[in-house]
């Protein structure tokens, strides 16, 4: 059944074939010539290679490789800016300073006393080795002048706490605070 099928289509395009290859003339148009004599107008370009644009923008929007928001520890006055948007600075550069006059001032409070208390440590020291004063005495006067140092410290610490430094090197953004602030 297949083969009979194959044999009708083989003879339906071979009919076809001899059929189309007939040696007929073209038939002209109606009403003119079949074709325009003379050279074809054609429309052409020069195309050359050149630059349509240095320049390519694009929206978007950069981000840092490590930004910090830099927060100072204790509240207080700004009264020394160091920040210069765009500029470079390096890892533990004084950005601002806020207000520690009244900082400064216990400090050299606690300092002027411990030097008394160093004095009359040292007294005391000397009185105990006479038996000039109980053994108490002398603790409760060496523990005034540890209580002292452990208050400079404290105090120091509070002063540094003032100081807002650079975390690291780097290119300084933004800024959203102004002296006084």
């Amino acid at each position: 059944m297949y083969k009979s099928i194959r044999i009708v289509v083989l003879l339906t395009v071979t009919v076809f074939l001899i059929g189309s290859c007939n040696d007929k003339k073209p038939q002209q148009r109606a009403g003119g010539a079949g074709r325009q004599q003379g050279p074809i107008p054609v429309d052409g370009f020069i195309v050359s290679e050149r630059t349509i644009s240095e320049n390519i923008e694009v929206p978007g929007s950069l981000l840092p490789f490590e930004e910090t928001q830099i927060r100072a520890e204790v509240a207080g006055r700004i009264v020394q800016l160091n920040i210069n948007e765009g500029s470079e600075v390096n890892k533990g550069t004084i950005l601002v300073k806020l207000f520690d006059k009244d900082l400064q001032a216990q400090l050299r409070k606690l300092e002027v006393q411990l030097k008394i208390k160093q004095k009359s440590e040292e007294r005391s020291s000397e009185l105990l080795k006479i038996q000039g004063i109980s053994q108490q005495d002398y603790d409760l006067s060496a523990l005034d002048v540890e209580n002292l140092r452990a208050d400079i410290e404290s105090t120091q610490i509070a002063i540094s706490k003032t100081e807002i430094r650079a975390p690291y090197a780097g290119l300084v953004g933004l800024r959203n605070v102004s002296l006084g602030a």
